[in-house]
């Protein structure tokens, strides 16, 4: 029986994202060199939409906006779904919610081991995401599943950007302010912080790899998209998100046996551990998903926090 957990998105499909998903629509082969970095990937993605006539009237700003909403929430949906195979793989110790730990390995691993200014942005787009998808289901009228194995989504937001300030109260005070948070509770949260990152520091200590140990093999695999959904394939694999997520995680952790990170076409936008099949499954739906939320509300949205 797989051991599963889900990364759900409510709502229906629409045509708007039809046109988001050719977005991502493959670009004249280029003979310059492939961009190094993965944030120099992402933008390489990003001017291709400048040859994409839906996006011809954007500015590179807004395409790269774009862009790093729907790749940096799908990297966060990827590391969360990397907590529960830790947790799974190592047997860790889980004192509380799984889904919360496994929010807490993902953005310990974008704020502390990936660092960079594009993973710290990610995580506040993961932030907006929550917040805004609690929007969407309120006016459509979802109801609240409160005895889910996730926490709702607005508290989910809340706990990525209490992190991010409480690894760094400065730097992220801003953001925690543009989200409505109360200076009381962002001082709080530098102790907060602290307990959770030393917490899985302590718990991945035993397993981290040594420079002389031989690396676990990660596979990754990209299976093919419908129509509707290559864009986004070509994309992913444009910007290598598995592969780069895949050498991390060897790199980082001694795995007990090897697994697969895969994406592909599920029905339905949702990311997936099965410890039967050994793979970490990211569907193409749920990058679907997030372009639906962006293109229905980033434009028109106040605060990301407001209540309105």
């Amino acid at each position: 029986m797989a051991f599963q957990r889900q990364f759900l998105l409510p709502g229906g499909m629409s045509v708007l994202l039809m046109a988001a998903g050719s977005a991502f629509a493959q670009p004249p082969p280029s003979t310059s060199p492939s961009p190094a970095t993965f944030h120099e990937r992402v933008e390489d993605v990003a001017r291709a939409l400048q040859n994409n006539p839906r996006f011809k009237n954007l500015s590179e700003e807004q395409r790269l906006n774009r862009v790093e909403f729907v790749i940096g929430n799908t990297l966060f949906a990827l590391l969360h779904e990397i907590g529960h195979v830790a947790i799974n793989e190592l047997t860790l110790p889980v004192l509380g919610r799984e889904e919360d730990e496994a929010d807490a390995y993902a953005i310990l691993r974008m704020l502390r081991i990936v660092g960079t200014g594009f993973s710290q942005r990610a995580l506040a787009e993961a932030a907006k995401n929550w917040f805004l998808n609690a929007r969407r289901d309120q006016e459509i009228g979802a109801t609240a599943v409160y005895y889910g194995e996730h926490t709702l989504g607005q508290q989910r937001a809340y706990q990525v950007v209490c992190l991010m300030v409480g690894s760094d109260p400065a730097k992220f005070k801003s953001l925690a302010d543009e989200f409505q948070m109360p200076s009381e509770r962002q001082q709080t949260c530098r102790r907060d912080y602290g307990k959770i990152a030393r917490s899985w520091d302590a718990v991945l200590a035993p397993h981290r790899r040594a420079p002389d140990q031989p690396q676990t093999k990660i596979y990754v695999a990209y299976s093919e998209a419908p129509e509707n959904l290559v864009g986004f394939a070509r994309a992913f694999r444009r910007v290598q998100i598995l592969e780069t997520v895949a050498q991390r995680s060897a790199s980082d952790l001694a795995w007990p046996a090897p697994f697969t990170l895969e994406m592909r076409s599920c029905g339905q936008p949702e990311s997936a551990w099965s410890e039967e099949n050994r793979t970490v499954r990211i569907c193409y739906e749920l990058a679907f998903d997030f372009a639906q939320l962006y293109d229905a509300y980033v434009s028109t949205a106040g605060s990301p926090g407001s209540q309105e």
